[in-house]
């Protein structure tokens, strides 16, 4: 199982944004690998299916849209519905219940 962290150039890495990912395999699975993937303008976004800044995605799942993601790609920061209003990075349990359920489908 692995972890794709996408991330606009212009916008970087975000602490939080990692530390939920941290959190979340620390919750589920600590031999979860994370790769990080640099997006570089609208047509790298494009070509890599980018949903903004940051996009993370577990088995090639989107941990927001699941498998329907939105035709639309952009380069700039994404926002997600936490339990704390819209923040620009996903909540942990988000991350961990995506974990969970792509554990389950390669058990299954």
């Amino acid at each position: 199982m692995r972890i794709d962290f996408l991330y606009s150039k212009a916008t970087g890495r975000s602490a939080e944004a990692e530390e939920a990912v941290r959190l979340a395999i620390e919750a589920t699975d600590p031999n979860i690998e994370v790769f990080y993937t640099e997006v570089d303008g609208m047509e790298d976004a494009r070509d890599k299916k980018f949903l903004g800044s940051p996009s993370i995605r577990v088995d090639g799942v989107d941990v927001e849209y699941g498998e329907r993601e939105p035709d639309e790609y952009q380069a700039g920061v994404r926002y997600y519905n936490t339990p704390e209003g819209w923040k620009p990075y996903p909540h942990a349990r988000l991350i961990a219940n995506t974990i969970v359920e792509m554990q389950h489908r390669t058990k299954a």
